[in-house]
């Protein structure tokens, strides 16, 4: 039995129809599964498929079979009941399911008499390529019931799945643990096999149902349980190695590779588990880039998007950091960042969320920190940490007895150098922002004397005051029609400056199709823009025919009968209503069985317009796509001035909403009174501006350099077009200048979505906002520097 063995044994598990726990070649059992917290066991849904819709939807037990150690050493088996809580997908209407099942084919199991089982350690980010994978899983093969260990590499992906080479799964083995060797966690769940290769559903995909309203609820539960299962095990006596100690001696946790040891990584976890979890991606991905420019000294953004949602994964995304060397390599600095993380953490929950976290957990996570900090090889470092938990908070109090003591560990490994006499570190400022004091490159504090070099040139990192508060929006372009069809990209902007891209496709879609395919990428894309305080923006660059697209009404919640982005189209919602079984059973149900509250789209943001809550934009996708023009560059200056000063498009007074003869002008005709007006005079139009009139007067205002333009996009009485133009001087006057247009715009917005509150203040419309700065981001300035290698090897 080889030592991996050793430590998947009593986590592995079989599942089947309810018995007596003992399978063999004629009473098959339909898969396996491992535990990963007390109680909850993580298989395939398919595996858990095969007991019937029934089983599927948590109304029939399945059985649960796994192996523990008597006291003389032996194996014994030992039986529980399990009820499927997750799975994911549920079978969706009458018939079989299908095959293969679509993914991301996990199930949750939760496991009565499992309360005590060891579980399986799970990864905290992707394994790279052509690493040592160990699968696992039961399996009659050989024609004897038993535990099969096989050894492979990962030999790349396919779209979601990952692709194992070497020895590959067989017949039982779905649901089984797929094991990173190097680092001695669970980087996947064996699906099944193709003819040469076979298929696992990344571990990942377990933390992407954190995104369900109701699957989440559950499996935000499974991983707190998990980490405080591990951190609980750290120096208990026990039959069995625990996974800490046991991943200390794993070539992937070598003092080369990271400074962070798997016992500190465990307290760690332990520790973030008891917090609030981080309101989405963009909260801790801008956490981790703040930390990354503290000890590195640079912002280096990354050409990856981190869809992260959980502390843990943030913590990873710090593993193996290195400073940023002309010669490439670096030292090390991955401990001095995920410490500054932790303290971190620690402080916003402290200062952001008080009542969401208990004190006494809160402080003894602080004393944690403290503790590391205190010996800390690089005493500018420990201030660094020292002045963040100035402001974390936590007060007097015990830590509640629910789940498994987090204990404050020994102090850090590193030996520190004492910290220079006569050198304190100036406190946080009381705004919160990220202040950290850093001796000067060429000071030498107090207590290093002539001659000595000062700590920061023997090796230590640089500790610089992060920028903060920088904003991240959202990019989304479509291109120019061909053959019908628009490519479309979505990206994120960095502090106006750096772009990374979030998705995209060259082949396009219709129209009508733009809706629904920019809704996944868009809701990706916002939920690593939103952070802290900052609501990301969302600027949508079009071609002139498109302008009137209504992207300040798109959602990011799909209702019944809406086109994705779009209102309902008409079809009742029937989401309350039973739904439909067919012959077996099944149900088109969500992910985690419960009924439906008519209300739930109440209390979830995305189920409001886009442009109701958040600034939504038009930009124009020709003109950015070459070098500003003097005149653009100008009036964008003005408009930044201010005061914002109402005009036409089309040149005639405002009450004039219909040309009273042909226009004239020739080629150019509304060229030159657009030209004519101020720097600060914004074009405004009552009516669409994607053909006709509007459109050849937006082409004129475009070459002319007008950056600001308002018009009315929806069809209406001409007789409105006074009361519009009278409004939209108005909301101009109370903007003053170009940055101060948004706030007003979604005001007007918000109250226009009431027919009866429009009606009572005489509002007319549904209003569009050409915004388009040059230089956002940068032409040709695009980076090209690839991100450095996270440790040697990758």
């Amino acid at each position: 039995m080889s030592a991996f063995d050793e430590m998947v044994r009593p986590s592995l598990a079989r599942i089947g129809a309810p018995g007596d726990g003992y399978a063999t070649d004629r009473d098959s059992y339909w898969g396996s599964g491992f535990f990963v917290a007390p109680g909850w066991l993580l298989t395939c849904a398919h595996v858990v498929g095969k007991g019937g819709a029934a089983v599927c939807r948590g109304e029939s037990p399945l059985s649960v079979t796994w192996q523990e150690r008597t006291a003389v050493g032996a194996w014994e088996p030992c039986s529980g009941t399990g009820t499927a809580v997750v799975v994911v997908p549920r079978p969706d209407g009458a018939g079989q399911a299908r095959d293969p099942w679509p993914f991301p084919d996990l199930a949750l199991v939760r496991v009565t008499g499992a309360d005590d089982v060891r579980c399986l350690w799970l990864g905290d980010r992707e394994a790279g390529p052509r690493s040592p994978l160990g699968l696992y899983g039961w399996s009659v093969q050989t024609g004897e019931l038993g535990i099969r260990e096989a050894t492979g590499e990962l030999a790349g992906s396919d779209a979601r799945a990952l692709l194992l080479a070497g020895s590959l799964p067989i017949g039982g083995l779905s649901g089984g643990p797929v094991l990173d060797l190097r680092h001695g966690s669970v980087i996947g769940v064996i699906k099944g096999r193709r003819r040469e290769e076979g298929v696992a559903v990344p571990v990942t995909a377990l933390y992407e149902l954190l995104d369900s309203r109701e699957a989440g609820r559950v499996v935000r539960e499974v991983l707190r349980a998990h980490e405080l299962h591990h951190a609980g095990l750290l120096g208990r006596p026990s039959p069995y190695p625990d996974w800490t100690a046991f991943q200390a001696a794993l070539p992937g946790h070598a003092p080369e590779v990271s400074g962070i040891t798997a016992e500190l990584r465990t307290r760690l976890y332990g520790h973030l588990a008891q917090l609030p979890p981080p309101a989405g991606a963009g909260e801790v991905v801008h956490l981790v880039e703040d930390v990354k420019e503290q000890v590195r000294g640079e912002r280096l953004r990354s050409l990856v998007l981190r869809n992260v949602r959980t502390w843990r994964e943030g913590a990873a995304l710090l593993y193996g950091l290195r400073t940023l060397d002309a010669g490439g390599g670096g030292t090390l600095v991955d401990l001095d960042a995920v410490l500054l993380y932790a303290a971190r953490v620690a402080r916003r929950a402290g200062r952001e969320r008080p009542g969401g976290v208990d004190e006494g957990r809160l402080r003894a996570f602080g004393e944690w920190i403290a503790g590391q900090a205190a010996d800390h090889r690089h005493w500018a470092v420990g201030d660094a940490i020292r002045a963040l938990l100035d402001g974390a908070g936590g007060g007097p109090g015990g830590v509640p007895s629910q789940g498994a003591a987090v204990e404050v560990p020994a102090p850090a490994e590193y030996a520190g150098t004492p910290r220079p006499a006569g050198f304190a570190g100036a406190p946080l400022p009381a705004g919160g922002g990220p202040a950290t004091a850093v001796p000067a490159p060429g000071a030498v504090p107090a207590g290093n004397g002539p001659g000595r070099a000062p700590e920061w040139d023997r090796g230590a990192p640089p500790v610089v005051t992060p920028s903060s508060g920088t904003p991240t929006d959202v990019l989304v372009k479509v291109g120019p029609a061909t053959y019908g069809r628009h490519p479309w990209s979505v990206q994120l902007i960095y502090d106006g400056q750096d772009v990374t891209p979030v998705d995209g496709d060259d082949r396009g879609a219709r129209p009508e199709e733009l809706a629904r395919v920019l809704r996944e990428p868009v809701a990706r894309a916002l939920s690593q823009g939103d952070h802290g305080e900052h609501l990301a923006a969302i600027e949508v660059f079009l071609p002139r025919k498109l302008f009137d697209l209504p992207v300040d009404e798109w959602q990011l919640l799909s209702a019944p009968g809406a086109d994705a982005f779009g209102p309902p189209s008409g079809t009742p919602d029937h989401g309350d209503e039973d739904t439909h079984r067919g012959e077996n059973g099944y149900g088109a149900e969500d992910a985690y069985s419960g009924e439906d509250d008519e209300d739930d789209d109440f209390v979830d943001e995305r189920a409001l317009p886009l442009g109701i809550r958040r600034t939504v934009v038009v930009r124009d996708v020709r003109r950015n796509g070459l070098p500003p023009s003097p005149e653009w560059r100008r009036r964008w200056k003005g408009v930044q001035r201010g005061p914002l000063e109402p005009g036409t498009l089309h040149g005639r007074p405002p009450g004039e909403c219909r040309p009273a003869g042909p226009r004239t002008g020739g080629k150019y005709p509304y060229y030159g009174a657009l030209s004519a007006m101020g720097d600060a005079t914004v074009p405004l139009y009552c009516g669409p501006v994607g053909s006709g009139e509007g459109y050849a007067a937006m082409r004129d205002a475009l070459r002319a350099g007008h950056p600001l333009v308002l018009w009315r996009r929806d069809g209406h009485d001409p007789a409105e077009c006074l009361d519009f133009h009278h409004q939209a001087a108005a909301l101009l006057g109370l903007a003053a200048h170009a940055d101060g247009l948004h706030g007003p715009v979604r005001d007007l917005r918000i109250r226009l979505a009431d027919p009866d509150t429009a009606r009572a203040h005489g509002l007319r419309g549904k209003i569009a906002v050409l915004f388009d700065p040059p230089d956002r981001p940068p032409y040709g300035t695009e980076t090209m520097r690839p991100p450095p290698l996270a440790a040697p090897g990758g």
